[in-house]
């Protein structure tokens, strides 16, 4: 047994090289910046650590009631000490491993919410759009109090997320409380299969005046070039300027990221990371080539736009290419990647940096405020969930029926038969709408291009 061990010792003392991070395959440009590290620990203090956990492995394979396999006994030591670093690290097992893979691939079974441990608290950071759990009402920030009854208390999050997914067409319950709320709501959802589809809506709002609409929902492989497609399409619409809706985003790759920024910027940083190991420390540049035309620019943030929203929506606000609208963001500005252990079956999902904006800003825990805040109340954000949760539906009415345009949105004609509930208006986009508009008249007045 302790030969075992001492094997294991010995093979967690190496130092891990490959290094597989979330947005940094395709790095742009690397800029190397200095950061100072701190005083390590004398090896000899680093080898009592050891002992001492070696001797709390043993006494629990020798007293603890049931016989534990060492395996067990480990898995759970890595989850213990990531745990206890910060929300998003974590350790992954190969089934995992295989689980992750999945969702990256942008398609998975479950109730599609993005949670982390806050506070103690199993909290949401942004329900996905089109999710069932969106569709349930499920809000950003709502704290998951049980699952099926069950307390979340001390659960951890690899045990939540276990516990939230399930086979297609089965029921959960989740007991939250809202933010700003005292009183828990039971959410009964029933799992779906989930694709996430990165762009969505896009469309034409304001016929007069040319304003186009597009909402990324989230940073995949595919995501700059959906958008890319989408955005020439609104240019050969006539469209002049554009709303950029970022709500409900909660991030996804750093590099697609940084490209979608690129696509708005034509010189300068985008965004730079600093971590305690040099190899973490990029800049990441803009260029000239592939950006778009210089259109008027509204972006749409609240504060389920976390991580990569955050990139793209502080590029834009510092370099002053567009205005930002809405409420402040999540301040999710950490960078986690993924280092195979083991075989490289296992990993460890680590954060190794932190980003900062071109000012230099790191908004961690921050989060980024808009330049003209338009807050929505309880009700006003239930509504508009639903309405989004519509917008794809809609588009395809829009462009199978002749509807007749009103104002600065299409009315949509409900079909034969149908009870014709009253148009919702999203106020946040009325608002960047407006904007447009005033753009649009003070650059004809003053004689502008």
């Amino acid at each position: 047994m302790m030969k075992r061990l001492s094997i294991f010792l010995l093979f967690v003392t190496l130092v891990f090289v490959r290094t597989v991070s979330f947005g940094q395959e395709v790095p742009l440009e690397k800029t190397q910046i200095e950061v100072k590290e701190g005083t390590d620990q004398t090896k000899e203090s680093v080898y009592e650590e050891y002992e001492e956990f070696v001797k709390v492995v043993k006494e629990l394979q020798d007293k603890y009631v049931d016989e534990i396999k060492i395996n067990t006994i480990l898995v759970n030591a890595y989850r213990g000490m990531l745990s206890g670093l910060d929300p998003y690290s974590q350790y992954f097992t190969p089934e995992d491993m295989e689980d992750l893979k999945i969702e990256t691939e942008g398609e998975f079974e479950g109730l599609g919410i993005e949670v982390i441990i806050k506070e103690g608290l199993l909290t949401v950071i942004t329900p996905l759009l089109d999710s069932p759990a969106f569709k349930a009402g499920i809000l950003v920030g709502d704290r998951i109090v049980k699952i099926d009854g069950e307390s979340t208390e001390n659960m951890t999050i690899r045990d939540a997320v276990k516990k939230l997914r399930g086979k297609l067409g089965t029921k959960i319950t989740l007991t939250v409380v809202h933010e700003g709320d005292t009183t828990t709501t039971d959410i009964t959802i029933e799992r779906a299969k989930i694709h996430v589809q990165s762009i969505r809506g896009a469309r034409i709002v304001d016929a007069d005046y040319k304003i186009g609409y597009l909402a990324v929902t989230n940073f995949q492989e595919n995501t700059v070039r959906d958008m890319d497609a989408a955005i020439q399409d609104l240019l050969k619409k006539g469209m002049k300027c554009l709303v950029l809706d970022l709500r409900f985003n909660p991030g996804g790759l750093l590099n697609v990221a940084v490209d979608m920024a690129d696509k708005f910027l034509d010189h300068g940083v985008i965004v730079s990371t600093k971590g305690r190991d040099k190899t973490q420390n990029y800049v990441y540049q803009a260029h000239k080539k592939g950006t778009y035309p210089n259109f008027p620019l509204v972006v749409l943030v609240n504060n389920g736009s976390a991580s990569a929203s955050e990139i793209v929506a502080g590029a834009i606000k510092d370099h002053k290419r567009g205005l930002l609208l809405g409420i402040k963001t999540f301040g999710k500005g950490s960078v986690q990647s993924l280092i195979p252990v083991g075989d490289g079956k296992a990993a460890l999902k680590l954060t190794t940096a932190r980003y900062y904006t071109p000012s230099g800003v790191c908004i961690h825990e921050k989060g980024i405020e808009p330049h003209v805040k338009v807050p929505l109340n309880f009700a006003e954000i239930k509504a508009l969930h639903e309405h989004l949760a519509m917008i794809n539906i809609d588009t395809k009415i829009n462009e199978s029926k002749v509807n007749e345009v009103k104002g600065t949105e299409t009315v949509l004609k409900g079909t034969v038969g149908a009870k014709e509930k009253p148009q919702y208006i999203d106020m946040q986009l009325e608002r960047a709408i407006d904007i447009m508009k005033g753009i649009e008249v003070y650059a004809k007045r003053s004689g502008a291009p």
